[in-house]
C-alpha cells in the first residue's frame, strides 16, 4: 500500500563523509539524512548540512534545494550566486559547481536520477 511520507528536520542529523575529492578547503562537518526515495528509486529527498569550506560537486542527477539556514556562494564557470537562507536552486544534471560555504549549511534537497535509474541497481 502506498502511503503519505511526513519528515522533520531532526535536531541532530547523522554524520556523513564527504568524498575528499569534493573538499577543496576547510574541515567539514557534513551531515545527511534521507527522508525518502521514490519506488522507481528515481527521486529522493532529504536534509543535508555542512561547515564552512569550499566544495566541488559534478552533480549526475537534478537537485533542487531549500536553503534552510546559512549562505554559500555556488560558481559555475565565470558565473556567481550567493544562496541564501530562504532560497531555492536547481543544479541541473551534468553541472559542476564550487560551493563556498561563508555560513554553516542546511539544505533540503529533492534529488532526481535520469531514467533508467542505473546507479545502486
Amino acid at each position: 500500500m502506498r502511503t503519505v511520507t511526513i519528515a522533520s528536520l531532526p535536531a541532530e542529523l547523522p554524520k556523513i563523509t564527504l568524498p575528499q575529492h569534493e573538499i577543496l578547503e576547510g574541515t567539514p562537518d557534513a551531515r545527511g539524512l534521507f527522508t525518502v526515495e521514490s519506488e522507481d528509486r528515481g527521486a529522493t529527498a532529504g536534509f543535508w548540512s555542512c561547515d564552512v569550506g569550499r566544495y566541488e560537486f559534478a552533480f549526475d542527477y537534478d537537485e533542487f534545494i531549500y536553503l534552510i539556514e546559512g549562505e554559500m556562494t555556488v560558481t559555475q564557470g565565470d558565473r556567481q550566486w550567493i544562496v541564501r537562507a530562504g532560497d531555492t536552486a536547481h543544479f541541473p544534471q551534468g553541472v559542476t559547481v564550487i560551493w563556498e560555504v561563508t555560513r554553516r549549511v542546511t539544505k533540503y534537497f529533492v534529488a532526481r536520477a535520469p531514467f533508467p535509474y542505473a546507479a545502486g541497481s
